[in-house]
């Protein structure tokens, strides 16, 4: 656990806690029970005086914004904003820790103030992808290369039911037989430092693709060309590139036309 900012959910804490508040409301627990599971479960970490500014103030902003507002929340919440150990932790960066003194302001302005109506919460839909292990996707650029992407497995959870692809390492501007494309590798990742440069063709190399604003892969150009053989390690399989599929798209147009065509 650990803050990236000064901002107040730019902090693992604070947005574990108002992820937890919001699916329990989305789950239909009542506002009561809900505050009193958080507080239990948080039970520890309110014990720890680095975290527990963090715990109270992601707890009460959340409420407040949904118009749930738990008068004990907000006192210990305002509490520990008044009682300025918040500040002590950015002490050794005055312009983060000006920063961070602001956010705690707007936070406490908005817990003393008028409350908005309560507001409805309701599960979010959830896509379920069409996709199966095994399924390979093929992507044209506009150079006529062509990018193939196998289906390693199925990530589910309460957002989301999509898939995890995989790039197959294959160069060429027409689809390989089938015996040619069960023995393709998966295709490496390119090493890449966040130094502020563009990233290479294929800094990534696995992806798990959501639905964004209904663009499903059929839709952003790309095919269900055909099956492939499983890989040791493909129900376990994990990546670090999570994306939407217009996405997935642009990036792949950029992979393949930095990618010289083959002689015919």
């Amino acid at each position: 656990m650990g803050a990236w900012g000064p901002g107040l959910f730019s902090d693992d804490t604070a947005c574990d806690v108002r992820d937890e508040y919001r699916e329990m409301l989305e789950d239909g627990v009542d506002d009561d029970e809900t505050t009193q599971r958080m507080l239990g479960s948080y039970a520890d970490v309110l014990d720890d005086p680095d975290e527990a500014t963090s715990v109270w103030l992601a707890l009460a902003v959340t409420q407040s914004k949904l118009g749930r507002l738990h008068p004990t929340v907000r006192d210990r919440a305002i509490a520990a904003v008044d009682s300025g150990s918040d500040l002590a932790k950015w002490s050794d960066s005055p312009r983060l820790a000006a920063k961070r003194r602001d956010v705690l302001e707007k936070a406490r302005a908005q817990l003393t103030g008028p409350q908005p109506q309560r507001k409805k919460v309701r599960r979010p839909s959830r896509h379920v992808t069409d996709l199966q292990p095994g399924d390979v996707l093929s992507h044209r650029a506009t150079n006529g290369n062509l990018a193939l992407l196998r289906v390693a497995r199925i990530d589910v959870d309460r957002h989301s039911v999509a898939p995890v692809l995989v790039a197959l390492d294959f160069t060429g501007t027409s689809m390989p037989t089938q015996p040619e494309l069960d023995s393709l590798a998966d295709k490496p990742q390119t090493p890449f430092k966040l130094d502020g440069r563009p990233l290479p063709s294929w800094a990534s190399a696995s992806w798990l693709v959501a639905v964004n604003q209904r663009v499903d892969y059929n839709t952003a150009g790309f095919q269900r060309a055909r099956r492939t053989i499983a890989r040791p390690g493909d129900p376990t399989f994990d990546t670090r590139t999570y994306t939407a599929w217009q996405l997935l798209q642009r990036e792949l147009e950029r992979n393949l036309t930095d990618t010289p065509v083959p002689e015919p």
